[in-house]
């Protein structure tokens, strides 16, 4: 193991994380970091054999706590931001949800995606406030210009295969869930983040209402399609959600195809135009200059998303979705006045220094001992038997309780191959004439990869 820093850097969701996360690597790296980069739960199986150095989580939720208590034990530094803090309905029910005070006081750094969540943060905990970096995301670097051709091959096979095609972008896991109905309310019980009744009746107002919002979605579809016979209508559900249900549902709509396949972005940027409701990809497809609509078939002030729909051409009814989608292809909307100031509250690192600098640089104000880790026998074994657990565990997952958890794994995280570490890698030094001499080579830790300049 080297004697240099070591940034360790867990992915959840491939589709959403992965380009973002690359980038942050070469950035560490080019700063003289080693950096560890693969699935989380991978890495969370192995924290006792991980080396020493900064864990980068993706959110400081209250089930982080234990771990964080553990990395810090052993001589780590934390530091996170949170996926989900650009995008969220209800302010208090986000800090509530997602914002844990132990494990902040836990974390060196918190990264900001803007001054609106940090504001947030604020609120919920002051006394966090030297540790708060506004950074932005690198996520959203990969939608600079500088970085979107990355993902123009991509685009262009895209639209090679479906045609012409209009994007519908679908975030209704709390109420369409791959689990099923119940997982999400029940998932909140478990998490504590649901302890009394006032709370279970919120998150079951919450779900009720995506549940009309989602099944304006549904009822929309065959005149979408009637009304753009032309074009394909790719619907792209999230990650967490039964794909299935949009399947079963559009199955008789001949231009409509149910679709989820690696990043969001190529598909938003061959889109001729974008559908979502409360949905960062319409923040995305507005940033990428894509037009967007936002659905509201449906409208509650606490449950919608206001950044979204602020940067989108709203419609609350399926005749109104059409037209708007018309005016849309042929050019004659301009994204709303108002649309760039509010994006420029909520997003950092637009422009000037990218994010994954911005973050790259605070991690160099962490003071960390490094200290080489010998890679001995008895460590090997560890790790392999680790190692042996983690490949095991969704055989055991489907014994304790059903296949489809393993399929809910795999959706969110299907793996990762050194090619396509290596794949990102070339193409991102390409676009921006940066990270020469930095390679990747496979972790011993599965499903992980070493980046680092040689």
């Amino acid at each position: 193991m080297s004697s240099r820093p070591w940034l360790l850097l867990p992915i959840e969701t491939k589709h959403r994380e992965f380009y973002g996360k690359i980038l942050l690597s070469l950035a560490a790296a080019e700063r003289g970091f080693e950096v560890l980069l693969g699935e989380q739960n991978a890495m969370l199986s192995q924290l006792d054999n991980l080396p020493q150095g900064i864990y980068l989580d993706k959110s400081v939720g209250r089930t982080k706590t234990k771990y964080f208590k553990r990395l810090d034990a052993r001589g780590c530094r934390i530091v996170a931001w949170c996926e989900e803090g650009l995008v969220y309905r209800d302010r208090d029910a986000y800090l509530h949800e997602r914002v844990s005070n132990a494990s902040l006081a836990l974390a060196n750094r918190f990264f900001a995606w803007g001054d609106v969540q940090a504001n947030d943060i604020h609120k919920q905990a002051p006394e966090a406030d030297a540790k708060v970096r506004i950074t932005g995301n690198p996520r959203f670097d990969m939608l600079r210009p500088e970085f979107r051709s990355v993902f123009t091959p991509a685009a262009d096979k895209i639209r090679q295969c479906y045609g012409p095609y209009i994007l519908i972008n679908s975030n209704f896991s709390r109420y369409n869930h791959f689990m099923g109905y119940d997982f999400w309310i029940e998932a909140l019980k478990q998490r504590g983040t649901i302890t009394n009744d006032e709370q279970l009746a919120f998150y079951h107002r919450w779900r009720d209402f995506l549940g009309k919002v989602f099944h304006g979605f549904i009822r929309v579809m065959p005149a979408l399609s009637s009304a753009f016979p032309d074009r394909t209508l790719l619907v792209r559900p999230h990650p967490s959600e039964d794909h299935a249900t949009w399947l079963r549902e559009t199955a008789a709509l001949n231009n409509v195809t149910v679709v989820h396949e690696d990043s969001a972005i190529p598909w938003i940027a061959g889109a001729d135009a974008v559908i979502h409701n409360s949905c960062t990809t319409g923040l995305e497809a507005y940033l990428l200059g894509i037009p967007v609509a936002a659905f509201r078939p449906a409208v509650d002030e606490t449950f919608d998303s206001h950044l979204p729909n602020a940067v989108s051409h709203e419609a609350v009814d399926g005749e109104g979705l059409i037209e708007t989608l018309r005016e849309l292809l042929a050019g004659t909307a301009t994204p709303p006045p108002s649309a760039q100031s509010e994006v420029n509250r909520y997003v950092a690192a637009l422009d000037g220094s990218l994010a994954g600098d911005r973050v790259a640089d605070a991690l160099i104000e962490i003071s960390l001992r490094c200290e080489p880790q010998k890679m001995g026998p008895i460590r090997r074994a560890r790790i392999a038997r680790e190692n042996t657990v983690s490949a095991l565990k969704p055989m055991l997952r489907r014994i304790r309780r059903s296949h489809k958890a393993t399929s809910y794994a795999k959706q969110k995280f299907p793996g990762i191959e050194l090619s396509e570490v290596e794949h990102a890698i070339n193409q991102l030094r390409d676009v921006s004439g940066r990270f020469a001499g930095i390679t990747s080579t496979r972790s011993p830790f599965r499903h992980c990869f070493r980046i680092c300049k040689t």
